[in-house]
């Protein structure tokens, strides 16, 4: 029961019939921190949009039908949050280790889905990693592993394809 409806409740008027449940707050705050990285370069591209849309759909189990209130919610809450934390805080004490090593994998994912990389995009992914309790280390390791993920999906005969002009990480 949202805040709205409990009101109505309490002031014994009738909820609205047509008042949504308000989507998971873990899952806006993560889509929240995706919409972040995608604008920190100030260009939303399509294919950040298709990205975001696509980890919060398969990884976080939103709905296709729930997928525009999701990313409207989460684009509401960037626009008006002073600072990262308050979303990090959230996912830290919900995700699990896991959980919160996918979605910096995502968040890679998202700046390399346009085929570059600018600084801005890749200080803000590395203090949101960090923010979700990673070291450089895992940080590092999570950015070479959607590096390389990218680049073996871009065909090798394809030299304009994304990421063909990107140099691949060192080998250990």
């Amino acid at each position: 029961m949202g805040i709205e409806a409990l009101r109505a409740f309490l002031a014994g008027k009738p909820a609205r019939q047509d008042e949504r449940a308000r989507p998971d707050p873990v899952v806006v705050a993560a889509c929240a921190l995706l919409l972040e990285i995608a604008h920190a370069d100030d260009v939303f591209r399509p294919e950040e949009r298709e990205r975001i849309a696509r980890h919060i759909r398969d990884e976080m189990g939103v709905a296709d039908s729930d997928l525009r209130d999701v990313l409207r919610l989460a684009e509401e809450e960037r626009r008006e949050s002073v600072d990262l934390f308050q979303f990090t805080r959230l996912l830290a004490n919900h995700l699990s280790r896991e959980q919160r090593l996918k979605l910096v994998e995502a968040i890679w994912g998202v700046v390399y889905s346009d085929g570059t990389l600018s600084e801005v995009e890749s200080h803000l992914a590395r203090r949101i990693a960090e923010l979700l309790g990673f070291q450089h280390p895992e940080v590092q390791a999570a950015k070479e592993t959607v590096l390389v993920r990218e680049t073996a999906a871009a065909a090798p005969e394809d030299r304009s394809a994304p990421f063909s002009g990107l140099p691949l990480p060192k080998k250990k």
